[in-house]
């Protein structure tokens, strides 16, 4: 076996992220490691229970400095092969890391793992999600768990750890794409997503929603002109894609001409368009 390093980050999740750390203690494949960052928690439970935990497993302590780069301090001090980022709310099924490391393993192409996911909280259902690199540069639109080999994460130059307003795995997995690092599914769902109004992702990526894409599109203009982002279509246009070719035509006209603060109040609003491939309850 080659090591899998499952990687998570914790930031005052003492309620979850002893679901999340046993989890991976019961996975169905045998050689990982796992590494949990504090990323600077304050809060007194979680802080007593990582230290519980550090007995079993390696846990790092930094001072907080947000998301990627408590992933990124993670996976420079891993021995695997393999990396797996879990966020501490998030869980896995037993076979994940099995299946995914099979795939890999057995398709020469593949590099980069993900599968289908249940949700869990504000919202239930299993999503199924489809990759599609087009889709990827308009929304951030993989699973928020993939198991990929660490030389990638060398190559493509980590997260970016100036990405603090959310949405971190999207600037990353843009950057797969960019070089060559086209993701496969596990058509099964085997991971555990968390959805919940009070978390990061409604109160406070959403609302910043323009701000990242901006961000996105002037680090990565190269992938963002128009010729470029018409030769993309061409070569993605038989994938499937979760809404029809306006929504992404509007997304690339909006996000230079509409005021910030209109853009996010209705993207806030078209909770449709987030939920629209949930495929069962």
């Amino acid at each position: 076996m080659q090591k899998v390093s499952v990687v998570i980050p914790c930031y005052n999740s003492g309620k979850t992220v002893l679901r999340a750390i046993q989890s991976v203690q019961t996975q169905t494949y045998e050689d990982i490691e796992i590494i949990v960052v504090n990323d600077g928690s304050t809060d007194a439970s979680t802080i007593d229970l990582l230290k519980k935990v550090s007995k079993e497993i390696k846990v790092i302590n930094q001072e907080n400095k947000g998301l990627s780069s408590a992933r990124n301090t993670g996976i420079k001090e891993s021995n695997g092969k393999y990396i797996l980022p879990l966020d501490s709310d998030d869980y896995l099924l037993p076979n994940f890391v099995e299946k995914a490391i099979i795939k890999i393993r057995n398709e020469k192409e593949t590099h980069v793992v993900f599968s289908n996911l249940h949700m869990f909280g504000d919202i239930e259902g299993v999503l199924n999600r489809n990759y599609n690199y087009f889709v990827q540069l308009f929304t951030n639109q993989l699973p928020y768990c993939l198991i990929f080999e660490k030389k990638i994460w060398n190559d493509i130059g980590g997260y970016d750890e100036n990405m603090k307003l959310g949405y971190e795995d999207w600037e990353f997995n843009i950057r797969l794409g960019k070089n060559g690092y086209y993701p496969s599914k596990i058509n099964e769902a085997l991971f555990y997503y968390s959805v919940s109004s009070k978390g990061m992702l409604q109160s406070k990526s959403d609302k910043n929603y323009i701000n990242i894409l901006r961000y996105i599109r002037r680090k990565h203009k190269d992938i963002y002109s128009i010729n470029r982002i018409y030769n993309t279509w061409k070569d993605w246009k038989n994938s499937p894609k979760p809404y029809p070719i306006v929504f992404y035509i509007f997304m690339f006209v909006a996000t230079e001409f509409i005021p910030g603060n209109i853009y996010n109040y209705i993207y806030s609003k078209l909770s449709f368009l987030k939920q629209s491939e949930r495929v069962s309850e």
